[in-house]
């Protein structure tokens, strides 16, 4: 009987039998092609060979456990990259253990313990994870560039004695160093990140314009396994100019840094939000890297004297204070671009990372012209800290003189579609237009911005596409914005809002979670309502509570409260809690009455929480009925008998397959006419305004969603005194229109 010392690698497919039961022919062929073209060439390039194959896992021989542990994360690595393109129900998650002990040889067999623990070591490893023994992790300690994190002693089926067991966490600089096991099992915090790039830079190729619906988006789900990649932060740059003007020089390198160290395959990298509390600030780097739970910071500083440019940038190890790596960058202006790829090649290399095709990827949507550039910066400066509508003037003058300088700059198009959109009454009046007009020029500019996409503009194609309750096309183009900066915190924030108005609440965690990894000490309360609200949807109301509850909800200007409290007064409604649902009413109509100058109903609520089931917005309505919540406000209603009221019912039987006439009767008189197919196609004229769009019944109400519009819902009502021949017969109540009309045909 002969034997030898070999490392063992043993791999197995999470969930065989259910994806068999799904599709039998289908997993078969994803599994051969996968054992084919990435498990037998990587064991073969690692020296190593398989001397088992089961139908949902594998057994493979290393003489070195070197080669085991890097094949292994290649391994997992590869089925990463393969499961970017594909739907959750074909996507294949391997566990992986390796050991290294004595084997019986018999053939091309082996026997024995230093198999068994093998096998045992992949039962205890994450989907997406690797397990090792005590004697992998001495062995390769300083040998790799991985980090072993302890889960301590294991006990495991059929063997004695309990065998110690590592986690693999890959990290580049942290060669050699060994976890020690906390008290409580490690939480997986954190664990979209690696999956949500990987899964959405696969869509990034994909092309996609503005109004076009494209097919069923599907949100690929993320990987379970920690997300093993080196982290950065990128610290402000300091602005060394004798003119300190020249601030939004140093504050815009700064970011533009980071997003384009974001898109590096295999490095993680926190947002300039998370940063921008060191700004002006010289913490030790130790303290930087435990607040954020981040390995390496990049510092520097840019000077610019005329056309002359110097840039300084270091690159240290957050856990020793380590100064890795440090350059001066010297160049004109006109090479500004030139010099930050430099930099994000410099620091690739330092980390001994692959930068696809070479050379960092061009700026989404960004400019080859500096003076463009230039502009752009000096007016995100003034736009992220606007105090006056004078200054956000200003903003969209630097903006627009970015545009006239290069017409094709699409994130400065971008970021004029958002002024657009945040123009509010005043703000338009200094920009020489009525809020109307700036409304208009949403959709203008936005059609502009879609030749060259950035992230600003993918997240404000999705917040208007959810507004007009088209969550399928947001979650889709919100992937695309990930791919393109993977650091934007936003991103992951819109993602969980389209997914909760989707209908999808249990997805929502993992967004928040990428979200809080980027940024951790931002949009706190906006986080909180997401959870909250997705919280709500699966009826977990203590839970939506607890969340909500969390967040500062006095402040009438907060948008997040707007929606936070319409959600926290149903749940309270559900739960039975009508003195608590009684103050936060109270709460609630302060903030219409800031925001809106209206009264506040359950028509409100339709218009703004535009939930694509019906199921969850008649949950929300239920809860808000319950603690007191008017269905309708009493000026709408005033004069009409709620007998007269029709139920869902009654409005899919009048409206669906028929064409009405009448009047719009408020705020002005219009003549308007409405065909509404029997699937709810709309064609509607008001006065000389014709628009198509979609109609649905919603509980007792009649909702409706035309593209640029927000979505409305309102009542119907039998007119008392009705006449056909006037085209009264019945009045439609919505929040700020009131119809009257007759069914004609």
């Amino acid at each position: 009987m002969d034997r030898k010392l070999s490392a063992i690698l043993a791999a197995d497919v999470v969930g065989y039998s259910s994806l068999m039961e799904r599709d039998e022919a289908g997993t078969f062929e994803r599994l051969r092609a996968g054992r084919k073209e990435l498990f037998e060439p990587e064991i073969a390039r690692h020296h190593g060979h398989i001397f088992k194959l089961m139908g949902d896992g594998m057994l493979a021989e290393f003489g070195s456990v070197v080669d085991a542990v890097e094949c292994a994360v290649s391994l997992q690595r590869g089925l990463s990259e393969r499961n970017a393109s594909l739907p959750e129900a074909e996507q294949i998650l391997v566990r992986i253990g390796i050991n290294l002990g004595e084997v019986i040889v018999d053939g091309n067999d082996r026997y024995g313990d230093g198999v068994n623990i093998a096998a045992r070591l992949q039962q205890l490893a994450e989907p997406g994870g690797i397990c090792v023994s005590g004697k992998v992790a001495k062995e390769v300690e300083r040998k790799l560039a991985f980090t072993f994190e302890s889960m301590g002693e294991q006990r495991v089926k059929n063997i004695t004695e309990p065998v110690r067991a590592y986690r693999v966490l890959l990290d580049p600089a942290a060669a050699g160093k060994t976890l020690h096991a906390r008290r409580q099992p490690r939480a997986w915090r954190f664990p979209v990140a690696a999956g949500v790039l990987i899964l959405a830079l696969g869509l990034a190729a994909a092309w996609w314009q503005p109004w076009e619906r494209p097919a069923q988006a599907v949100v690929p789900t993320v990987s379970v396994a920690a997300d093993i990649r080196p982290s950065l932060v990128v610290l402000p740059f300091d602005n060394l100019s004798d003119d300190k003007e020249q601030e939004y020089l140093a504050n815009g390198f700064t970011e533009d840094l980071t997003t384009a160290l974001a898109r590096v395959p295999g490095l993680f990298v926190f947002s300039p939000n998370a940063a921008s509390v060191y700004k002006d600030k010289d913490p030790k780097p130790e303290e930087i890297a435990a607040a954020l739970g981040v390995r390496y910071l990049l510092k520097g500083s840019i000077r610019r004297v005329g056309d002359d440019m110097r840039i300084n940038a270091q690159l240290i190890d957050g856990s020793t204070s380590r100064h890795l790596w440090a350059e001066r960058f010297d160049g004109q202006w006109a090479d500004v671009f030139a010099l930050q790829d430099r930099v994000v090649s410099s620091i690739a290399g330092a980390l001994q990372l692959r930068l696809v095709g070479g050379a960092p990827s061009a700026r989404a949507g960004g400019t080859s012209n500096p003076e463009a550039y230039e502009a752009y910066l000096k007016g995100m400066d003034i736009y992220n800290r606007i105090n006056t509508p004078e200054e956000f003037a200003q903003a969209v003058k630097h903006f627009q003189q970015a545009l006239q300088l290069d017409p094709d700059f699409g994130a400065a198009y971008a970021q004029l579609a958002w002024a657009y959109w945040d123009a509010d009454v005043t703000r338009a009046v200094v920009m020489g237009l009525t809020e109307d007009e700036a409304h208009d020029k949403i959709y203008e500019t936005l059609k502009a911005a879609a030749r060259y996409p950035s992230p600003g503009y993918y997240q404000l194609v999705a917040e208007l596409m959810v507004r007009e309750h088209d969550s399928d096309d947001a979650v889709t183009v919100l992937l695309k914005s990930v791919a393109l900066d993977p650091s934007d915190t936003w991103n992951y924030l819109s993602l969980a809002n389209a997914l909760n108005f989707n209908g999808r609440p249990k997805e929502v965690q993992s967004y928040l979670d990428a979200a809080a990894r980027v940024d951790p000490n931002s949009w706190m309360d906006y986080r909180r309502y997401q959870a909250g609200l997705a919280e709500f949807g699966q009826e977990k109301f203590e839970d939506s509570v607890r969340s909500i509850e969390k967040m500062d909800l006095k402040s009438p200007d907060s948008r997040a409260n707007f929606y936070a409290l319409q959600v926290l007064i149903s749940a309270y409604g559900h739960l039975g809690r009508t003195d608590q649902a009684a103050a936060a009413l109270e709460t609630l109509r302060k903030v219409v009455a800031r925001r809106m100058e209206w009264e506040l109903s359950q028509l409100i609520t339709q218009d703004y929480m535009v939930f694509k089931n019906t199921a969850d917005i008649e949950r929300l309505l239920a809860g808000l009925t319950k603690a007191g919540v008017p269905e309708l406000p009493a000026l709408a209603k005033a004069g009409m008998n709620p007998k007269n009221r029709l139920t869902g019912a009654e409005i899919r039987s009048l409206m669906f397959g028929h064409e009405t006439r009448g009047k719009l009767v408020n705020p002005t008189f219009l003549p308007m006419q409405r065909t509404t197919s029997v699937d709810g196609a709309v064609s509607e004229t008001v006065g000389q305004r014709t628009r198509t769009g979609t109609s649905w019944v919603q509980g007792n109400f009649l909702c409706n969603a035309f593209p640029r519009e927000q979505t409305s819902c309102g009542a119907i009502f039998r007119n008392s005194f009705r006449t056909p021949r006037r085209q009264d017969e019945y009045k439609s109540v919505y929040r700020w229109e009131q119809f009257e009309f007759s069914v004609v045909e």
